[in-house]
Formats: structure tokens, C-alpha cells, sequence
């Protein structure tokens, strides 16, 4: 669910460089059936790129900066959980000096504050466009939706971990994504596109996976990666009460995750329910509104799972009780296998997404007769720290069958 980037800290040096806002309008030279407008933000170079992962400890990572690259904000049409129409945003990352670049679909993890969604950008923090500009520098034009809750719909509650908003919000990205390409005039090496992405991003992209390949949609999918995710989200609030005495690395990723099922089912009952004094009240006041950052979140919320939640709402639960609840949770188990070659990883020490999550995946996938699949089981390795195994995987992968087709 959640990806710390206090790994990153050392690069402060280089936010200005790497938040430098040139931004300019576009004007749309004909109506598109999802794409709205684009403006122009900031271009990050491959050099900055390199600068920037050498001094995060990464160096194998900027190895794979290649191409200086374009940073655009969309705004698009899609929809919201009640099917009504919503104006929702994005960022497409553009490699320059390419003919002919691969397409790529980053489905971002966690965040809380809405400064990190990659419309928004702001100048100065680590965003999502910063963490994940080094996939767009290895020759993909690569789009990165919001999500329902950030940028242009940041008046809206995040639906956190939700199936159906992650899965066509991210779909409708990619459709308007490809009218920004003919817009643009681009000439991508085909219409395949890769879906990547990590913790909830993971859960997000095997969604958008499942939904583009379930209905016609007018491109075929490429590599699937999935790091770090929840799938059986069931399983995993059932694992976590019963285990609630083991420490766990994100406890807002679990306030947020009640906070807002119970909000978007509109479930029975208070966050009373759920959550001790005064978090009950701490957690509907406003702390996932999206002002907030990570640290500031934390520092209103227990260290520990067990000081958060109620333990008469984890006898009632485990006992059969919160039927709504466990109603809802179901509606959001992911149990479909994509067609397309699929690439997991998990970290045996993860704390937020259990790895039972990936074991059981891969082991559905395999009972389902799939053969182009690929797990990465990286032991010790905790929700924080996989995170750099399961890029390493990817970038290696997408590299592997984008070569062939690259030419500059």
C-alpha cells in the first residue's frame, strides 16, 4: 500500500533542478472523445536523472537513464463510482530523441499528499513524476493517472484500494493517453501497452489489467508488473487483526483503508467502531484530505496497529460480525490472472501487504494453467526495501522487449 521514500532523502540537492516549472497551455486542435487539454510542465534530463538515483544509493537504477524527458498535465474524462462524469487528471512523461518509443501505463503507490499526485508536481518534494520519470527515460512514453481523489478531483475522497475506480480511471488515462499521442503527432513503436506499478499501484495495475483485457479495448497489453500488493484484501484485514500485536510498517495505511470503505460503502456505525479515542475522531477530521504529508499523518496515529483499533471491533469481526464491511472487502478481491506475461515480486518481510498475497496469486495463476509468469520472492525484504528489487525486475524486463524496437 504504501511506498516510503526516505531513501531518498539525500537528493534534496537537487529538487530545484529537478521542479523547475516552465509550464505553457496547449491548445487542442480538435475534440477527443476522453482527452480535455495538456499543458506542458518541466523537462527532466537524463543526466539529472542519473544524478539523482547515484545519490539515493541506486546506481543500478541510473544505468537506465537514457533519454531526456517531457512532462505534460492532462486532464481527461472519466467517471466516478456513481458512474457520474468527472473531469479527472494525469501526467504523460514523453522521452525526447526517440522515433519510435514503447508505451507504458505507471499505476503509482500510496500517497497522501495531494503535492505528490504527478499532476500537481510541486516544486521542491520527491513526487510521484520524480520517482518514477526514470521508466520514461528508458524510452517509453509513459502515463501516470492520478487517480480519483488527487489533483483535479482532490474535493474527493480517495477511493483507497477500490477495484472499480483504480481499474477505470487508469483505463480512461490511457484512452486519452493515446489521443494526446496523435495530438502530439508521436510515433510509438506499437500500441502494447505495459502496465507497471507497486502496492497499491500493484493492485491497481492487475485491475486495469483485468479490464482491458475483458472488454475491446483499442490496444493489446504488454508486460504486466506487479511489487508489493494486496490482492486478497479480505484474507489481508483478517490477517492483520488476528496478528494486531505485530508491528507494522504503515498503521495510516490501515486507518486510511477503514476510513474509507467505511466512507464509499457508507457503511453502519462511526469510526467509534473501529478506532480507539482520539483517533476516531483524529481520523474524520480531516487527516486524509490530502494536506497532509506522510510524516505529519504519522505523527497523529499510534506506532502500533493494536493502540489504533478497538479490540471489541476485532472479536466482533472475527467472530462473523461487520457483514457490510466484510461485504465490501469482497467486492474488492482481485482473483483474476492476466493474460499478458506477468512479472510479481513480493518481499518476505512485508509488513503492509503480507507476501500470502503474491505466494497465493502465483499459485492461482499456476493452477490456472499460466506459464508466462515470473516471481520474485526476495527474502527479508520489507514493504519499504522490495520496492527497489521489484524495479531492478522491471526495468530489466522492459528492457529486454523493448530493444529490439528502440531506434535513436
Amino acid at each position: 500500500m504504501f511506498n516510503n521514500a526516505c531513501r531518498l532523502s539525500a537528493v534534496a540537492s537537487l529538487m530545484f533542478l529537478l521542479s523547475c516549472d516552465l509550464s505553457n497551455n496547449n491548445t487542442i486542435d480538435k475534440p477527443h472523445q476522453h482527452l480535455i487539454s495538456f499543458e506542458f510542465n518541466r523537462t527532466i534530463t537524463s543526466l539529472q536523472l542519473i544524478q539523482f538515483w547515484n545519490l539515493a544509493g541506486q546506481q543500478e537504477a541510473a544505468n537506465y537513464a537514457t533519454f531526456d524527458i517531457d512532462i505534460y498535465r492532462v486532464l481527461y474524462k472519466s467517471t466516478d463510482l456513481d458512474g457520474s462524469p468527472v473531469e479527472a487528471s494525469g501526467a504523460i512523461m514523453v522521452p525526447k530523441g526517440i522515433q519510435n518509443p514503447g508505451l507504458l501505463s505507471v499505476q503509482h503507490a500510496t500517497i497522501f499528499n495531494n503535492d505528490e499526485a504527478p499532476s500537481v508536481d510541486r516544486p521542491g518534494i520527491i513526487s510521484v513524476v520524480t520517482r518514477k520519470a526514470l521508466f520514461a527515460s528508458m524510452g517509453y512514453i509513459t502515463f501516470l493517472p492520478d487517480y480519483i481523489g488527487y489533483g483535479s478531483t482532490a474535493d474527493r475522497l480517495h477511493p483507497y484500494q477500490n477495484r472499480r475506480s483504480l481499474s477505470t480511471s487508469s483505463y480512461d488515462f490511457i484512452l486519452a493517453g493515446l489521443e494526446f499521442i496523435e495530438e502530439k503527432n508521436l510515433q510509438p513503436a506499437d500500441f502494447v501497452i505495459n502496465m507497471v506499478g507497486y502496492s497499491e499501484g500493484a493492485y491497481a495495475t492487475v485491475a486495469l489489467a483485468e479490464l482491458a483485457e475483458t472488454k475491446n479495448a483499442p490496444f493489446e497489453t504488454g508486460l504486466i508488473s506487479a511489487g508489493g500488493g494486496i490482492y486478497d484484501i479480505t484474507a489481508t484485514l483478517d490477517y492483520l487483526l488476528i496478528n494486531i500485536e505485530q508491528p507494522n510498517e504503515c498503521v495510516a495505511c490501515y486507518a486510511y483503508f477503514i476510513y474509507t470503505i467505511h466512507s464509499i460503502y457508507n457503511l453502519p456505525g462511526s469510526m467509534s467502531n473501529y478506532f480507539k479515542s482520539p483517533y476516531d475522531e483524529i481520523i474524520p477530521g480531516g487527516l486524509f484530505d490530502g494536506a497532509f504529508t506522510d510524516s505529519q499523518i504519522r505523527s497523529q496515529l499510534p506506532r502500533n496497529t493494536k493502540d489504533l483499533i478497538r479490540e471489541s471491533f476485532i472479536a466482533e469481526y472475527l467472530q462473523g460480525g461487520y457483514v457490510e464491511l466484510r461485504n465490501a472487502l469482497n467486492d474488492n478481491d482481485i482473483q483474476y490472472i492476466p493474460i499478458a506475461p506477468l512479472l510479481i515480486a513480493h518481499g518476505t518481510a512485508d509488513t503492509v501487504a503480507p507476501v500470502f498475497n503474491s505466494d497465493q496469486f502465483y499459485e492461482n495463476a499456476l493452477n490456472a494453467g499460466k506459464t508466462n509468469i515470473t516471481y520474485i520472492r526476495t527474502v527479508g525484504a520489507n514493504h519499504t526495501t522490495g520496492i527497489f528489487d521489484w524495479a531492478i525486475e522491471t526495468l530489466n524486463a522492459l528492457e529486454r522487449q523493448f530493444a529490439p524496437l528502440a531506434s535513436y
